[in-house]
């Protein structure tokens, strides 16, 4: 194999240049070093290649008689132009090759050249001297493919671009070569992540898997963070508030179903801002589908984040779109919004009440706050007057029970007879015949289009530039502002410090373990009820004592059958020795460290994690085996479980430490492959779709040591 090279661009020349610039330029390639993780054999044979180069035009412009055209010499024998020098590369200097391919910007050329000997379907056809396993070789090609993915970057292309990254990383990860490169390659995915999400999500309706893809990285980023609001890091440089934005930006990429589920989901973390964004999300699928009890969760939602939000007329709303008229008044009497309260009263004068105001306030909010941030809805014109037109909607508003209750922070439950509904068999119900009577005949109702004036016109400024505007050769700005009023930003107030948002799901979790007390209507004595409530008793104390009995024979039953011990024991058992263990472990030998030794951490820490996030919560052993900043990560995760009722269940299948790469005497990295299978508990129960029976993957340890022992400081997850 012999590769042709242009001698001036070997020496970063133009073809013009003179020979003092052939000198300068020799010097200057020489003293120029590649990057240290070419070897010296890559290195001799880069500069043989640029000493061959520079041979080449030194004698090319010495003066020659023989080349030199005399005037009797005839025109037409005259060459036209002299063809730039060139040298052959043989296969002793490839690696030499492809190392200044790369240095002169030619990744596409390097892979070209390459791929017959990295590529290892390509491979096994090859009988030449070159190995695929060249640590040479294959470090051009990842930094090819590293440039590459970069130049994609700056041009928009962000799938391109991760494909790219993408392919570095793995030949790396398959030779287990180049711990930095492969950590430069990790924060540039984690970087490019949010890009990705954004172009995945816009994709074209019919493109599924693309925006299927992009919906699981989504989920990726959010469980790195630990919520929308939470403390975690998924490496990717947006702080809280650019991540709200963020995920604002997304909204209108996702529909309506999309966005139930996903906020839904985020809410039970507790997170205050999923919360409200799962409002949305079931206002929107309720009104539009013609589904009131979507509307009646939504309801429900809003009484959790009442005690802090003033989120008054979204239930005032929902009050209205669920019949409920007198509970729709006393919750817009209670907020504190004046410019809506104004207009509301201002189209209600003349009226007895609030009601056409707020019918015309919620219609022009859900046409103009809530559809456009759902991809299926953002070109659907909303119609009051159709939606209560609906015989769905009109049996459910019928048989809907005494929800007044529900909501403990309103003056007074609303009545069924109050709301005009006493019985389902009345052919028309007052508050049915009241909202048909204020929807179509208001003309402001009757006529709205999109076009009306926007009185709570939201501002759309991107954290992300969208796809379709991107392509102008350099990276988005991912640190723009969004106006701060809730109202144009439709998220709940939310403070620029963690502190503050930590505050807001402690309010939320205060609120979702209060009890909620229903009102019960009076009932009448009946004897016959209270004979069977006596029963029903003596039944549970029998039932009780026997239990007892049954307790203590098992309990003696099993201090007899103590021997019998099964083959495999459960992880909460195997972590009981993990003090013991990081005890051992910790105390560090001297100098650096060795895998022995980095091997007993990892599984070491294994045990430990499984501890700190199991059903006892004992992460007082991560101080025993973490420093900062893993150790405030991590005893945050316990935290966030605890809160939530939520444990996990590890069981460690195999812990390999394939690397350990000393950095002096204190610091170290580690690379190890993990295999586990993972079970996640919410209230008690096994959530299948949280757990996996199969989990392998690669993590980076950043280990330090401390007062004689290793803790691990730092992880990254590839």
């Amino acid at each position: 194999m012999r590769v042709p090279l242009d001698c001036y661009r070997i020496l970063g020349l133009t073809h013009l240049s003179g020979l003092e610039k052939v000198h300068q330029a020799h010097r200057d390639r020489l003293l120029s070093m590649p990057r240290r993780e070419y070897s010296d054999a890559a290195i001799a044979s880069r500069k043989r290649i640029i000493d061959k180069a520079y041979e080449v035009l030194i004698e090319r412009d010495q003066p020659s008689v023989a080349a030199t055209a005399t005037l009797d010499e005839p025109v037409s024998d005259r060459p036209v132009a002299k063809l730039p020098p060139q040298i052959e590369a043989d296969e002793k200097d490839f690696a030499g090759l492809l190392l200044i391919l790369y240095e002169l910007g030619e990744s596409e050329k390097v892979l070209s050249l390459a791929k017959p000997y990295y590529d290892p379907e390509e491979a096994e056809h090859q009988s030449a001297r070159i190995s695929p396993h060249d640590p040479d070789l294959l470090l051009s090609v990842s930094l090819s493919f590293l440039d590459l993915g970069r130049e994609y970057w700056k041009q928009g292309q962000y799938e391109s671009a991760a494909s790219s990254l993408e392919a570095a990383q793995e030949i790396l990860l398959r030779e287990g070569l180049f711990l930095s490169i492969r950590s430069e390659i990790q924060a540039d995915l984690f970087r490019l992540r949010p890009y990705r999400i954004l172009e995945l999500l816009a994709s074209p309706d019919n493109h599924t898997n693309e925006h299927l893809k992009g919906m699981s990285l989504l989920q990726e980023m959010l469980d790195a963070r630990r919520g929308i609001d939470g403390s975690g890091n998924d490496y990717s440089s947006l702080g809280i508030d650019d991540f709200l934005r963020f995920i604002q930006q997304l909204r209108s990429y996702m529909t309506a179903i999309e966005q139930q589920t996903l906020f839904e989901e985020e809410a039970r973390r507790p997170s205050s801002v999923a919360t409200y964004l799962a409002v949305y999300s079931l206002i929107a699928r309720g009104f539009s589908q013609r589904q009131p009890a979507l509307i009646r969760r939504a309801k429900g939602l809003l009484v959790k984040l009442s005690a802090k939000q003033d989120i008054y007329l979204e239930k005032a709303v929902c009050a209205l779109l669920l019949g409920q008229t007198e509970e729709a008044s006393a919750a817009i009497d209670n907020s504190a919004e004046e410019d809506q309260i104004a207009f509301i009263r201002q189209n209600s004068e003349g009226a007895p009440d609030l009601l056409p105001g707020l019918c015309l306030y919620s219609e022009r909010w859900l046409q103009e706050e809530v559809y456009p941030h759902f991809r299926d809805l953002m070109s659907q014109i909303v119609s009051l007057k159709d939606y209560f037109a609906d015989e769905q909607v009109q049996a459910y508003l019928e048989e809907l029970p005494n929800t007044g209750a529900l909501s403990s922070d309103w003056t007074s439950p609303v009545s069924v007879d109050r709301l005009g509904i006493s019985s389902p068999l009345d052919d028309a119900p007052s508050v049915k015949r009241d909202l048909e009577t204020s929807v179509s005949s208001d003309p402001r109702l009757s006529t709205y289009t999109p076009e009306t004036p926007n009185r709570f016109q939201r501002s759309s400024t991107p954290v992300l530039d969208r796809p379709s505007y991107i392509a102008n050769g350099s990276a988005p700005n991912i640190t723009r502002d969004l106006p701060k009023s809730r109202r144009s930003r439709n998220v709940p107030p939310v403070k620029n410090s963690g502190k503050n948002i930590n505050e807001s799901v402690k309010e939320v979790k205060r609120i979702n373990q209060a009890p909620v007390h229903l009102s019960q209507p009076k009932r009448k004595f009946n004897l016959g009820r209270l004979v069977a409530v006596v029963v029903l008793a003596i039944a549970l104390i029998g039932g009780s004592l026997w239990l007892v009995v049954w307790a203590f024979r098992s309990l003696s039953g099993a201090s007899r059958t103590e021997a019998f011990v099964p083959l495999e024991k459960p992880i909460a058992s195997l972590v009981e020795a993990t003090k013991a263990t990081n005890s051992s472990v910790a105390i560090a030998q001297p100098g650096p460290l060795d895998k022995e030794t980095a091997t007993k951490v990892i599984e070491s820490w294994q045990l430990t994690k499984a501890k700190a996030l199991g059903k006892t919560y004992e992460d007082n052993l991560l101080d025993e085996i973490l420093a900062e900043p893993a150790l405030s990560d991590w005893k945050g995760r316990a935290k966030d479980l605890k809160a939530s009722n939520s444990y996990l269940q590890y069981q460690v299948k195999s812990s390999d430490v394939d690397q350990v790469t000393p950095d002096g005497d204190s610091k170290a990295k580690v690379v190890a492959k993990i295999s586990e299978t993972r079970n996640f508990f919410n209230n008690g129960e096994l959530d299948r779709g949280a757990s996996k029976e199969d989990s392998s993957y690669t993590v980076e340890y950043d280990l330090v040591k401390k007062d004689n022992r290793w803790l691990i400081s730092e992880m990254l997850v590839f």
